[in-house]
């Protein structure tokens, strides 16, 4: 394939990709695009696997819950149309301490960061926890009750 035709599809995927966290197809087009989609998620070679399988849940969330109310601020669409989908922020909490945090207070200054001041944008917004050795920390709801260090002093926790 040439590099244009490449980076042609590339774009479209990332507009359908767009498309389908924003906007509701239709019932008569939901079967297709559905069936499209599963398609090329489980052909085994297949190029733009892993935004069609993207796609795909943002589609499914989309009939299940609606659209996001929220659209994206040129920052997040440049981000999206660059193919990344989400942000990661790297916090290191040191080891044998408990923390109480909101995490409502944490998506609340990060939406304002990215210019997002309606209420209803949080909710399209969520925090989770890993530490180093893939455990996580629940949430619930909105708070992060406390998370502790699981395993030992050297336990760095990212969210």
């Amino acid at each position: 394939m040439c590099i244009l035709c490449s980076d042609s599809c590339q774009r479209g995927w990332r507009l359908l990709y767009i498309l389908t966290a924003f906007h509701r197809c239709s019932d008569v087009m939901k079967p297709f695009l559905l069936k499209f989609l599963q398609d090329a998620c489980a052909s085994p070679g297949v190029q733009y696997q892993g935004i069609a399988k993207a796609c795909e849940q943002n589609l499914r969330r989309t009939f299940q819950y609606g659209g996001r109310v929220q659209y994206p601020n040129s920052m997040e669409l440049k981000a999206m149309l660059a193919g990344r989908s989400s942000k990661r922020q790297l916090f290191l909490l040191p080891g044998e301490k408990h923390y109480i945090i909101v995490a409502l207070d944490v998506i609340e200054e990060l939406c304002s960061e990215m210019g997002l001041h309606r209420v209803e944008a949080l909710d399209e917004y969520a925090i989770f926890l890993v530490t180093h050795r893939g455990n996580f920390c629940e949430i619930a709801g909105r708070n992060i009750h406390r998370c502790t260090n699981q395993h030992s002093a050297n336990t760095e926790s990212t969210g």
